[in-house]
């Protein structure tokens, strides 16, 4: 149910983009911007395929590549200062506190603060709302991802999915 809401939005969402502004008229003819609503398409569908393979960019920053590298799962959240991002951090800290964690998963949290290599990331996970948890495995693969409040528990097991794989 959540998967059939997911590509309802994304079509929606697609469709309005291509209204506004996917077509242009040059010289009375007709031209069209497939790299605006192509990069659209392939996010939404990346986002729809978990687990998948995480797809680093010529812009991916070095930090996560360097964690990639690393060969530990990775917990990746995307946060603003609000109250949602603030409830999200405070249950990520008990899992960062949680010794079964300690020196196994390393914890990227991200506020979206306009700096170009977070950005940069948020666009790799096609990140459209936040906050925005991720985990990758060992193996860089995206085996969760969510937008918006993430109970404890479902990112726990996520968490533990990865460690355990």
């Amino acid at each position: 149910m959540k998967k059939v809401a997911v590509v309802i939005v994304a079509m929606v969402f697609i469709s309005v983009l291509t209204s506004c502004g996917a077509a242009e008229t040059v010289s009375g003819e007709s031209t069209s911007t497939p790299s605006t609503t192509t990069t659209v398409q392939a996010a939404i569908q990346r986002v729809l395929e978990v687990p998948r393979e995480f797809e680093a960019s010529a812009n991916t920053p070095q930090f996560f590549q360097d964690a990639l590298k690393e060969k530990e799962p990775l917990l990746v959240m995307f946060y603003a200062d609000d109250a949602i991002s603030q409830e999200v951090m405070e249950s990520v800290d008990e899992l960062f506190q949680n010794e079964k964690y300690a020196g196994v998963v390393n914890f990227l949290l991200l506020e979206m603060n306009g700096e170009d290599e977070i950005t940069e990331l948020a666009r790799d996970f096609a990140v459209g709302y936040i906050p925005f948890t991720a985990v990758v495995d060992r193996d860089g693969t995206v085996i969760f991802e969510k937008a918006g409040f993430v109970d404890a528990e479902v990112r726990e097991q996520a968490l533990y999915s990865a460690v355990n794989d």
